[in-house]
């Protein structure tokens, strides 16, 4: 089904603002918030190891984040590795009521042809794995009085920015923290791989943290204008950072500043939830700006005509193949 553009709701007048990638860059962290050196180890523990089908071995650790919260995470590799393979953050969606409950699980069943198991299929594909829970998902679950799911994380959100913070800021520090667990476990050369809501984690956790080389990114590339002035859209809470749009910023911009470090935009044209407009202006952006930086190509596209807000094996496939060249073994590379 196509998207019907909707009558605009609300104008707004000359934003995004046009300004340079510094300004850019400035504005963003300043709204996203600081981050000061943890103030707790990792403590990463190995708890539990299966071998699943094909050789794969998952692995339950555990690692703190911050001061009393520790998470459980799935660690995935395929038997023979070598010990700094390089590492992938596999960020699982958000979606519907069905992915609260399992989080992490719910891309990591061994199933051989299913792209929605995106962390199995990259442990196949020789990467170290880690998928761990986002706030309020799988073990990382809160109620919140009579609030479930989707409420919960409203909630959640709430008592971040009433202290002075958000869940996107949340994000890129478990996120952060998560490619630290990573480094503690080998892997020397680091990715990021995620789908609809965890392909917006993805690209916001590779727009501030540099020791992602390369995010493979699985639609909701989202732009602020055109949801609020075009479109009746309803995301996830992380990108609804409290300012942007008095900052003069959007989502657009801020994803320029990745380049000289690479994005692969996978994309189905079915897809309500992000529309073409909004997936045009990520590219522009992210090709714009190697340009201007005299870059090799940093935004890498699979478009599908037939496809929704879904993943297809060809589209993982040329995901998988983009991490193996731009998030190589480095002792290789």
């Amino acid at each position: 089904m196509t998207v019907i553009p909707k009558t605009p709701i609300k104008s707004l007048p000359g934003y995004p603002l046009n300004i340079d990638a510094n300004e850019i860059g400035r504005r963003f962290r300043e709204l996203l918030g600081e981050f000061q050196a943890a103030s707790v180890p990792l403590d990463l523990k190995i708890t539990d190891q299966i071998e699943l089908e094909g050789g794969v071995i998952r692995e339950r650790v555990e690692y703190n984040v911050d001061m009393g919260e520790r998470i459980v995470a799935y660690h995935l590799f395929q038997k023979g590795i070598p010990d700094d393979a390089p590492g992938i953050l596999s960020i699982h969606g958000h979606g519907g009521e069905d992915i609260y409950p399992v989080g992490k699980a719910f891309h990591c069943h061994p199933v051989m042809g299913d792209p929605a198991q995106y962390s199995y299929h990259a442990a196949l594909a020789g990467f170290r794995v880690l998928a761990p829970d986002a706030l309020c998902f799988g073990e990382r679950r809160a109620t919140w009085g009579y609030s479930t799911n989707f409420f919960d994380e409203v909630a959640a959100h709430e008592e971040l920015v009433l202290q002075g913070k958000s869940l996107g800021w949340k994000s890129v520090w478990d996120n952060s923290r998560a490619l630290e667990a990573l480094e503690t476990l080998g892997s020397a050369s680091l990715g990021v791989i995620g789908w609809s809501g965890g392909s917006i984690q993805s690209y916001i956790l590779a727009s501030v943290n540099e020791k992602v080389r390369a995010a493979a990114c699985f639609a909701s590339f989202l732009t602020l204008r055109h949801q609020f002035s075009q479109y009746r859209l309803c995301h996830c809470l992380y990108p609804y950072l409290p300012g942007m749009i008095k900052a003069g910023l959007d989502w657009d911009q801020v994803v320029s500043m990745i380049p000289p470090r690479k994005l692969f935009l996978g994309w189905g044209a079915l897809d309500e939830g992000t529309p073409e407009v909004m997936f045009r202006s990520f590219v522009e952006a992210i090709e714009n700006q190697a340009l201007l930086e005299s870059h090799p190509q940093c935004a890498f596209v699979h478009e599908e005509p037939n496809a929704d807000h879904e993943i297809t094996m060809p589209m993982l496939q040329a995901a998988l193949e983009f991490l193996r060249t731009h998030v190589p073994l480095l002792t290789e590379s």
